[in-house]
């Protein structure tokens, strides 16, 4: 009966810590998602949003189709050709049964130097960027869906890769 009551004992004392330490003023400001001042509130943000709500084609035939991206004012994300195979380079995704895709095109990225560390240039997306799509669309209402994969970075770091879900209304005509 004693060791029941010491159990019981031992884990409010447990969970007090645990409060004692989560209340303590001040600290949990402290504690930074991948560097500098407000990341906490930005690393819940994609930072990235498709522009794009519906496409109208001629139905049965290949047509040109471009995607458009909008990467958050002072953000970048890696291009779909990063210079270094340790970076995640952006990958669109499409899984449509109804929509044919027969190629895809993604813009030449821009040159972006670090202002920290040894200043590496990357190759980057910033403000707009098209994903150029040729695809083939059956008469009718179809939605093209799928995910852009994708890491968003500042000057000073990056936050965990993201895959911004993508569904565009198609109608062929």
């Amino acid at each position: 009966m004693k060791r029941q009551g010491l159990g019981l004992r031992a884990q409010g004392l447990g969970l007090a810590l645990v409060l004692g330490v989560s209340l303590i003023p001040g600290r949990a400001q402290d504690i930074q998602f991948g560097g500098g001042g407000d990341r906490a509130a930005a690393a819940h943000k994609d930072h990235v949003r498709l522009a794009d709500d519906g496409i109208v084609v001629d139905a049965g035939k290949p047509q040109v189709v471009e995607l458009r991206f909008h990467v958050d004012p002072g953000f970048h994300i890696n291009s779909h050709t990063p210079k270094d195979e340790l970076l995640i380079p952006t990958v669109l995704k499409l899984d449509t049964a109804d929509v044919k895709v027969v190629s895809e095109e993604y813009p030449k990225g821009t040159a972006f130097r670090l202002t920290v560390g040894d200043g590496e240039t990357l190759d980057v997306y910033q403000g707009e960027f098209r994903v150029m799509l040729r695809v083939i669309v059956p008469r009718g209402a179809s939605t093209l869906t799928g995910a852009l994969r994708y890491q968003a970075c500042d000057n000073a770091a990056c936050f965990p890769p993201r895959s911004l879900p993508v569904k565009v209304a198609v109608t062929g005509k």
